[in-house]
This record gives structure tokens, C-alpha cells and sequence, in this order.
């Protein structure tokens, strides 16, 4: 019989936070807020990044996340994931994860 190889994956963990209210931006990215709440149409929503990479040092793996909040409610009305780290998100990477949020 043939014997099966065990496959480990590193544990992640978030290098940065950060928190943007309705009528903020983002400190490092000029229009990121701005623009997924007028996608998402609607300018009253907290949006929670963060940012996650792997445990190893050496692991290129980094992976940004959104998690769009509704004020009044508290409750996850989106949830957006990019490739990329914080800074280098553009356009075609925000519109790429909607549509991907939509169709889940």
C-alpha cells in the first residue's frame, strides 16, 4: 500500500491593521476606501484591512483583506480578499474582487 505524504501549511498571521471609518481613506492608498464604498453604494460602511502573510520570514505569500461592516447594523455585508499587499492594490484588483464576492 502506498503510503500518503503529509502536507503542512505554516500558520498565517496579520502584519498590519487597520481601520477605516465612513469619510476616510486608508493612510497608505489615496482612493481604496472611497472607491469600494461607492462600488458597494453605500458611504456609511466601516471597512476593517488586514494584511497576512505567513509564518516563515522567508514566505512570500501576503494576502490583503477587507471586511466591509455596516455601521448601524454591525453585521459583515462583504468580505474582500487581493493577491497583493496593501499599497499595490489597483483598480482592476478591487473590481476583480467584487465580482469574486458576488458570485460566492
Amino acid at each position: 500500500m502506498k503510503s500518503f505524504v503529509e502536507v503542512t501549511t505554516n500558520p498565517i498571521h496579520p502584519e498590519y491593521k487597520d481601520v477605516s471609518t465612513p469619510g476616510t481613506e486608508f493612510p497608505f492608498h489615496p482612493w481604496l476606501a472611497s472607491k469600494v464604498r461607492e462600488k458597494l453604494g453605500r458611504e456609511d460602511l466601516r471597512l476593517q484591512l488586514s494584511e497576512i502573510s505567513c509564518e516563515e520570514p522567508s514566505c512570500p505569500v501576503t494576502e490583503t483583506r477587507i471586511e466591509v461592516i455596516d455601521t448601524n447594523s454591525g453585521k459583515t455585508v462583504s468580505f474582500l480578499r487581493f493577491g497583493r499587499k496593501k499599497e499595490q492594490i489597483n483598480k482592476l484588483d478591487l473590481e476583480l474582487s467584487l465580482r469574486k464576492s458576488r458570485n460566492l
